[in-house]
């Protein structure tokens, strides 16, 4: 059974900053204070229901990433590409989209709540709340980014507004995710020996060749291979430069 999404949100009719998340199916009013920092949001699903209509400019759908091993939600074109770069870092070890409403208190003028746009919880333990704008919507949501970065600090929570990434790095990453999926995945068996193979930095090309004539793999495999490695941090590249057969790699 799907966990349930709210068609709109309540008014805050108080003077203290209220929380609603759905964990494990279950739509909760968290105080934020002390418990917020204890909630589970790696395992929050959708607070709000995503609506669409004929017209509608942004583009919505389902990313699924290696990191949850399952989809997660997007928005836009832009939330899409976070979600690429989150899944790609390697000190992220689960995402949550829209995973709470935070209402503000009855005074606040001109706000009534925000929907953060993912919430990561790192590798070590700490929580990151995110909002996904384009650089020339950051001065207009200011103000709720300045809310919502205050409660983060009360929380203990990091807070990161995202507006996009290098073009060079946004191009890269969408072609090494295409690699991310266990099939591309070398035998657990050969991976320590691919990785032996960069005992110093040798371009792309060259560690191609060293691991097709090694194991006897045709080019489409082996470069497979070392692709959804690069795309798991066990390899690495310079994303900033276009990925070529002359790309440096190293673990």
């Amino acid at each position: 059974m799907a966990a349930p999404r709210l068609r709109s949100l309540p008014r805050n009719v108080t003077d203290v900053t209220r929380m609603l998340a759905c964990v494990d199916g279950v739509v909760q009013d968290v105080p934020l204070f002390p418990e917020a920092e204890s909630v589970p949001l790696e395992r929050a699903t959708p607070i709000r229901e995503f609506f669409s209509w004929p017209g509608k400019r942004n583009y919505e759908g389902l990313y699924w990433s290696s990191t949850n091993r399952r989809h997660v939600d997007f928005e836009s074109l832009l939330e899409r590409e976070y979600l690429l770069a989150a899944d790609a870092a390697d000190d992220i070890v689960a995402i949550a989209a829209q995973p709470l409403a935070m209402l503000w208190p009855r005074s606040t003028s001109g706000h009534r709540n925000h929907v953060p746009d993912f919430f990561v919880r790192l590798v070590s333990g700490d929580g990151r709340l995110v909002d996904v704008r384009s650089s020339e919507r950051v001065e207009k949501n200011a103000e709720q980014f300045a809310l919502t970065r205050s409660v983060c600090d009360q929380v203990g929570w990091q807070y990161e507004v995202f507006t996009g990434l290098a073009p060079e790095v946004s191009a890269n990453l969408r072609w090494l995710a295409g690699y991310r999926h266990d099939r591309s995945a070398p035998h657990p068996d050969m991976v320590e020996v691919i990785l032996g193979c960069f005992g110093a930095p040798i371009p792309f090309g060259e560690a191609l060749s060293r691991v097709q004539s090694q194991f006897g793999l045709s080019a489409e495999i082996a470069a497979a291979n070392l692709l959804h490695l690069i795309w798991s941090r066990r390899l690495n590249v310079d994303l900033h430069r276009p990925l070529t057969n002359a790309s440096e790699v190293w673990a």
